[in-house]
């Protein structure tokens, strides 16, 4: 049997806003992309499909992962990504709720010690 995939819109370049009951996602540059994530995939085959479609710097930036999970049908609650089983969880969903794509917020970071050595190591 093919592996079975989830359709994920990830989300980046903005900010992860908390609301009574929802979650949204702002910025004046975001973006987003959709892309096809398989069950079975782990945190770190996750990264890699997001830098890939992406195509941001992995060794200039980190990120947190923010789910926007549905609670009920007009309800959503940010979860935090941050291992196998959350990656497992979410891509569960869909199954389950009715929906019919997961969303996922990047909260983009600079990596300043990452950034640092790449300057050092071009100079």
């Amino acid at each position: 049997m093919a592996a079975r995939g989830v359709a994920v819109n990830c989300y980046w370049n903005g900010i992860v806003k908390k609301e009574q009951n929802d979650v949204v996602y702002e910025g004046a540059q975001m973006n987003v992309l959709p892309i096809k994530v398989f069950h079975g995939t782990t945190y770190a085959g996750l990264w890699d499909k997001i830098y890939a479609a992406t195509a941001i710097d992995r060794w200039t930036f980190e990120f947190n992962i923010i789910w926007r999970n549905p609670i009920s049908s007009q309800k959503y609650k940010p979860i935090p990504i941050k291992n196998d089983e959350g990656v497992e969880l979410m891509l569960e969903v869909p199954s389950r709720a009715g929906v019919y794509c997961v969303e996922i917020y990047l909260e983009e970071k600079p990596a300043p010690l990452r950034a640092e050595a790449i300057a050092l190591l071009t100079k």
